[in-house]
């Protein structure tokens, strides 16, 4: 049981971070003998974590900046183009979400999920639905990608 515990929390901590997220936390958990599935699932669980906290300061965030002239200009002129597109984005909100989130590169984790949400004003619901499909099928995505470059790091 010991033996496991320092895999897991150095797993579940690296998918803590933004940033690194489950895109790191996989491979360490890999890298630090866990079993593809086990890395998976608590880089996924401590990914999760992050949405309640990213959409409470990104909120916080907002609103605060929007006092400042200049900044609230710019969030203005965004908001207006997102209405200009407000018939596809409420056709595709939270299935796009899903996709943006999915994409393993920078910027395009929990924290840049909940960024796009907000500009575009998505609901709660399918922000949560959102990120949840994300994380979850990006999680997917590095393990199979971790596992594979791992199975080929160990043949040469």
């Amino acid at each position: 049981m010991t033996d496991l515990a320092w895999p897991v929390l150095a797993t579940f901590a690296t998918s803590l971070i933004p940033g690194l997220e489950l895109r790191a936390g996989i491979p360490a958990g890999l890298a630090l003998g866990l079993p593809l599935s086990a890395a998976v699932a608590i880089s996924v669980f401590g990914n999760s974590l992050q949405i309640v906290a990213a959409l409470f300061l990104v909120n916080r965030a907002y609103r605060y900046a929007a006092r400042l002239p200049r900044v609230h200009r710019w969030l203005e002129k965004m908001e207006t183009q997102v209405k200009r597109h407000g018939p596809l984005i409420r056709r595709y909100g939270w299935i796009g979400l899903a996709a943006f989130v999915l994409l393993p590169l920078p910027a395009t984790g929990v924290w840049g999920g909940v960024v796009l949400a907000r500009i575009l004003h998505l609901t709660a619901t399918g922000v949560w639905m959102g990120l949840s499909l994300g994380i979850a099928l990006s999680g997917l995505i590095v393990g199979a990608a971790a596992s594979g470059a791992l199975a080929l790091w160990r043949l040469l």
